[in-house]
């Protein structure tokens, strides 16, 4: 097999491996302090309380462990009970954010494009299958709260959309029919046959936000292309679909990495 190599662009903007980590690395220390406001105590192996000053200076491979840590320990329930008062929150913003119908106010969409080689197409998606299970959603993105669930079957989604504001609670189910909701400025790339696509509803009403996913997969001799299209509605903050380019960025490029064999933290 062809050498691992990865090629990434946000927008239309090429980004190196080393700016998308940095921007894990920002993404976990807004995480870190967000556990502190929560009253969560974070330690280090000796036990000691890692104070907000403390946070600011831990290196990157250790903040985005400890991160990936916290979370897996806490676990979906004890996260959502947590959030309680931040969820309600957010899901007050995605209900005003959805009085106009959709087909009035329209999408903004962000993209994130990949150009890999070195990794069979096959294989990411078997990994993408079972990319729920234990500390991985944690390990490749820190804006992931919780997740239950497969994205064929039904999952619920505890994750802050697009970099952006907090987290949000809903529910989806990704389907690979070629389907595309047709409020969406899309059009389908006639040569990536493989389509996985998605909208989420908020766990706690049902209620359609208009928020979701097109994931656009080519195969190739050597490895494969993919293109990630995020959407939600234009009378929210445009930020969150220009940040969730970063989201995708860590969420799939981590996990190539992982199933290419270079995941470091």
């Amino acid at each position: 097999m062809t050498e691992f190599s990865m090629k990434m662009t946000l927008n239309g903007v090429p980004y190196t491996d080393s700016q998308i980590m940095r921007l894990k690395y920002e993404r976990a220390l807004h995480v870190a302090h967000e556990f502190k406001r929560l009253g969560i105590e974070l330690k280090d192996a000796d036990g000691r309380e890692y104070s907000e000053t403390d946070l600011n200076w831990l290196p990157a491979p250790e903040l985005l462990k400890l991160v990936a840590k916290t979370h897996e320990e806490l676990g979906y329930d004890q996260t959502i009970g947590l959030l309680k008062d931040v969820l309600a929150d957010s899901d007050r913003r995605w209900h005003e954010w959805n009085k106009r119908p959709i087909e009035e106010q329209g999408c903004w969409l962000g993209v994130t494009a990949f150009d890999v080689k070195g990794v069979d197409l096959r294989q990411l998606q078997a990994k993408m299958a079972v990319s729920q299970n234990g500390a991985t959603p944690f390990q490749i993105m820190p804006e992931h709260w919780g997740v239950q669930g497969s994205i064929t079957e039904g999952q619920n989604i505890l994750e802050t959309f697009g970099a952006f504001g907090e987290p949000t609670l809903s529910y989806g189910v990704g389907s690979t029919d070629g389907s595309v909701p047709e409020y969406i400025p899309f059009d389908r790339h006639a040569d990536y046959p493989a389509i996985l696509a998605g909208e989420t509803h908020l766990k706690s009403t049902g209620e359609n936000i208009h928020v979701g996913a097109i994931h656009e997969f080519k195969p190739e001799a050597d490895g494969f292309k993919l293109i990630s299209t995020f959407f939600c509605p234009k009378d929210a903050p445009k930020e969150v679909a220009d940040g969730h380019t970063i989201h995708f960025a860590l969420e799939v490029g981590e996990l190539i990495k992982l199933q290419a064999g270079t995941f470091t933290c």
